[in-house]
């Protein structure tokens, strides 16, 4: 059972760990950094005797700062003058220590606050008073509160920040009210040992499974642990805020959030949540639910305890303490008895004894009576982070198929049962069953003994239903017994020799799809395993030759991008890590095999291959797992006729995928402006999914660069936030890749949507003219250089009126101030509500104290007085109908521009135009040349 023993183990790891295999391919090369110190790097100037140092560098919560430079200098003549020949510089190793080889007779000292993270208080030198020497740092809040150009991570260390926060307490009657209360991150850290930062919103699902879970657990903790839960989304206002709170009954401070916290911290996904320690650093950073009031407990404790210990948890499972099962198997005969439907003979079943943290199945029955039935199932029912295993090998002749049924009881998608045959996941089996079902475990090839795992593995988080997955009938039937879709697991390369060679291979045929098949073009799609073991090597992937590969200089960093985006595609199949072979694949793969491989063995590179023979398919393959998620292989999208109200494209999600989304392509055969909409609703829940969507040309998707983003810009489409609104004008010929995804990253389900022509060129939208947010530019050095507004360009015409600057020779579009809707700065409120509220007072500061600047509140009111309304507009000099969308909105003159520009600066940041974020302006859809 060696294989199955060691498959269950890379299975354990791999599901385990996958959060951080899937960042280290989205964020790092390992490449090497050539101007790393090795440790002996003293410098000695020629001279022979030297003396051995160690520094160590920890943080006041005794965390070891690993990869940080430190630079030695000496005393000369008591003063601290240059190091001998500039050396002296080592970083310290993931113990936080560097070693150095410096002259004998000399005095030393330490620098290490040159790359010292923000936030880090240090001394400009450390004396070597020793030989092995220990240096604490201590961290804090850093005053600042400024972040522009501020990205966050795990273990920066945290601006401080105030929001204005509301908080749920008893009144005298023992009643839930309403108290404001200000919330300062610094001030907070005096009192409190540990802050959570929740960034969620009022609609996501997930959020609202988290809340009664995290609450329960703050109660437990509030004397040590404050909450700030922060809102960010643009159009949701503080009395929506306030109204979830109420229903939710939240204890804790929850706040509108618009400093720029979530964009800071790169929140793709909600809820997401951040730990900040008593050091004020960023200690943990959860994207997801936690969905168990014990994770949170764990959590919590964690951060709190009087002996804390800091560290950086990549994932709160990571602290969460695993229970060892003080629960036996039952013997042989009596799981036999419960788990055979026919004879197969003398089978033992086990679980793996040597490790300690393995659950055993047990045997039992469910109903009642005669509607008894017997089962098998897993003892780790409730036991979060936490799997159970049945061990067993099993003799098939060649045709026979393994088969159980089964009754699926967990929660979707994270509590599975896997079915493991000779070291491969052959199946997987999670959810809520209606009824018993048929699971084919594996169909023989060639007659021989067969090692079988069955292993149940539990998340951390929801127990759903029963928790468990109930098993009988193991049996042996037929090919022809198989009545539902069935694939079962094959390795390319077969029938290895006693040197481990291996001397049969299948043939591949390249198909019309653009894939390698098996033996025929219309033969299963061939799958290389880019991020598991394979039969080319058993303790190492593609995916990490690639890397050692290119460490050793040993491919280019263009061959090592093209590997490495094929392992991006194969780490969101819908088989994670397969990827189908394609000519470029097979080509990416060559330097593998020339240095891991033989290169004189022109088969050898099946070796990483497999596929999936198909059965009670009636001749269907297995359909492509990375559909969506390449150029290669997009989806095909249908155009909608004008006028109709179909959705006949789809985007089906039904697991993590990053980079976001899936693409479907569009080449319009007609040029003009199109009209790209979704609809995200579930009929089954009754529930809409709110969605972000882009479009990208070929060159800006493999660029990550899109064409053009969704935002919604459109001042009358308020109905519907969920789905996206897109308006562009695409080229006859051009391919067109249209990317739709849920905007929380953890959303499954189906996104239908439409492209309509809607004309061709002239076709108008009144557009928000500066949207989103502000934008920090940087140097070629990272250094920040200045902030704008964004949008489009405007100018000042010579009647008086701004207008959008154009580049065609066309008269651009008056630009007009929306007073009476609220805009993406001022979600809460609109500017005629604000002019009442005292807010074009630029003779006092947003607190209410005097600085320089005039009251513009009787301009104000002037300005808005003269908005457009029904009727004739003098300016316009036309006629306004009542469903006209400019209705409310102000034409912009200098005046009009100049009193906005100072109500941007009094609420946001001093930046050029910043005004035109809350105007609108007549977009002109035509002719341009994509990215």
């Amino acid at each position: 059972m060696k294989k199955t023993n060691r498959a269950i183990a890379a299975l354990l790891a791999m599901l385990l760990l996958l959060s951080s295999v899937m960042f280290s391919l989205a964020s790092c090369n390992n490449k090497k950094d050539d101007n790393k110190g090795d440790g002996d790097n003293g410098g000695n100037g020629g001279n022979t005797a030297t003396e051995s140092y160690s520094i160590s560098v920890v943080t006041a919560g005794g965390m070891a700062l690993s990869n940080l430079p430190i630079y030695i200098f000496e005393y000369e003549d008591g003063s601290i003058g240059d190091m001998v020949d500039n050396g002296g510089y080592a970083a310290t190793d993931e113990n936080g220590k560097a070693t150095f080889k410096l002259p004998a007779g000399k005095e030393y000292a330490a620098r290490i606050n040159v790359s010292l993270p923000q936030g880090y208080d240090a001394k400009p030198f450390y004396p070597l008073v020793s030989k092995d020497m220990s240096i604490t740092v201590s961290s804090a809040v850093i005053p600042e509160t400024s972040l522009v150009g501020v990205f966050y991570s795990l273990g920066s260390i945290m601006h401080d920040f105030t929001v204005n926060s509301t908080i749920l307490v008893e009144n005298e009657d023992g009643e839930l009210e309403f108290k404001e209360e200000t919330f300062t991150l610094s001030e907070v850290l005096k009192t409190k040992k540990a802050v959570l930062l929740n960034f969620w919103y009022t609609d996501c699902s997930w959020c609202i499974t988290e809340f009664p879970l995290m609450q329960e657990a703050y109660e437990k903790y509030a004397d040590d642990l404050a909450i700030i839960a922060l809102d960010p989304i643009a159009d949701e206002t503080i009395s929506m805020i306030q109204s979830f709170q109420s229903q939710m009954q939240l204890t804790f401070n929850v706040a509108k959030e618009e400093l720029g916290l979530s964009n800071a911290f790169g929140v793709a996904g909600y809820p997401t949540s951040v730990m900040v320690d008593r050091y004020g650093m960023i200690a943990m950073i959860e994207e997801g639910a936690i969905t168990s009031e014990r994770a949170f407990d764990v959590v919590f404790e964690h951060f709190t305890a009087d002996n804390y210990e800091q560290k950086l948890i990549v994932d709160y499972s990571d602290i969460v303490p695993r229970e060892k099962p003080e629960i036996e198997m039952p013997d042989n005969d009596e799981f036999a008895s419960f788990f055979e439907g026919t004879d197969l003979g003398d089978v033992i079943y086990r679980n793996d004894e040597e490790d300690e943290y393995s659950w055993p199945f047990l045997t039992g029955n469910i109903g009642e009576g005669e509607d008894a039935v017997k089962v098998v199932y897993p003892s780790n029912a409730n036991k979060e982070s936490s799997y159970a295993q049945l061990l067993f090998d099993v003799e098939l002749e060649a045709g026979e198929v393994l088969a159980f049924d089964y009754f699926s009881s967990t929660e979707l998608g994270a509590d599975i049962l896997y079915v493991i045959v000779n070291g491969k996941d052959i199946y997987s089996i999670s959810g809520e069953s209606s009824e018993w079902a048929t699971c084919y475990a594996y169909v023989a090839e060639e007659t021989g003994t067969y090692e079988v795992g069955i292993i149940y593995i539990k998340d951390s988080s929801d127990n759903v239903g029963s928790d468990t997955v109930y098993l009988k009938n193991l049996r042996i039937v037929t090919e022809k017994d198989i009545d539902s879709a069935t694939y079962i697991f094959r390795f390319a390369a077969t029938n290895p020799d006693k040197y481990n060679n291996y001397q049969n291979f299948i043939t591949p045929v390249l198909g019309a799809d653009g894939y390698y098949h098996v033996d025929t073009a219309d033969g299963p799609i061939l799958l290389m395993d880019l991020m598991g073991y394979t039969r080319f090597a058993d303790d190492t992937t593609v995916y990490y030759m690639a890397v050692e590969l290119l460490n050793d200089g040993k491919i280019t960093e263009a061959e090592y991008d093209k590997l490495i985006e094929y392992c991006n595609y194969a780490s969101n199949s819908a088989i994670y890590g397969a990827c189908p072979v394609t000519e470029e694949l097979y080509n990416a793969v060559k330097k593998i095999v020339e240095y891991y491989g033989n290169p004189d063995d022109t088969n050898d590179w099946q070796r990483l291959c497999c596929y999936y023979d198909a059965y009670g398919t009636k001749g269907k393959q297995l359909v492509d797992p990375i559909k969506g998620l390449a150029t290669f292989s997009a989806y095909e999208v249908v155009e909608s006729k004008k006028g109709s109200t179909d959705f006949p494209n789809s985007f089906t999600y039904d697991r993590l995928i990053m980079p976001r989304g899936l693409i479907g392509k569009f080449t319009p055969t007609v040029s003009g402006t199109y009209l790209i909409t979704s609809n995200t609703y579930d009929p089954v829940t009754d529930t809409h999914g709110e969605c972000n969507a882009w479009i990208f040309t070929e060159n800006g998707f493999k660029e990550k660069n899109a064409w053009l983003t969704y935002e919604n810009v459109d001042r009358m489409n308020t109905t519907d936030y969920n789905n996206c609104y897109m308006i562009a004008y695409l080229e006859a010929g051009r391919d067109y890749y249209i990317d739709i995804a849920y905007y929380d990253v953890y959303a499954e389900g189906t996104i239908n949507y439409r492209v309509e022509r809607l004309g061709g060129e002239g076709v108008y939208r009144f557009s928000v003219a500066s949207p989103a947010y502000f934008t920090a530019l940087e140097s070629v050095t990272g250094e920040l250089t200045e902030t704008i507004a964004g949008g489009i360009d405007v100018e000042l015409g010579s009647d008086g009126i701004w207008r959008e600057k154009r580049t065609d020779g066309r008269q651009g579009s008056i630009l007009y101030a929306d007073f009476t809707m609220t805009t993406g700065i001022f979600t809460s409120d609109t500017l005629a509500n604000m002019i009442d509220k005292g807010a074009f007072d630029f003779s006092r500061d947003e607190d209410g104290g005097a600085v320089a600047g005039k009251d513009c509140t009787e301009l104000a009111r002037k300005i808005y007085d003269n908005r457009i309304v029904e009727g004739y507009n003098s300016t316009l000099k036309e006629t306004i109908k009542a469903d006209d969308e400019r209705i409310g909105c102000v034409i912009v003159t200098d005046e009009v521009a100049e009193l906005l520009q100072q109500l941007m600066d009094k609420y946001t940041f001093k930046v050029e135009n910043s005004w035109t974020k809350l105007c609108y302006y007549h977009q002109y859809f035509c002719a341009e040349t994509p990215n």
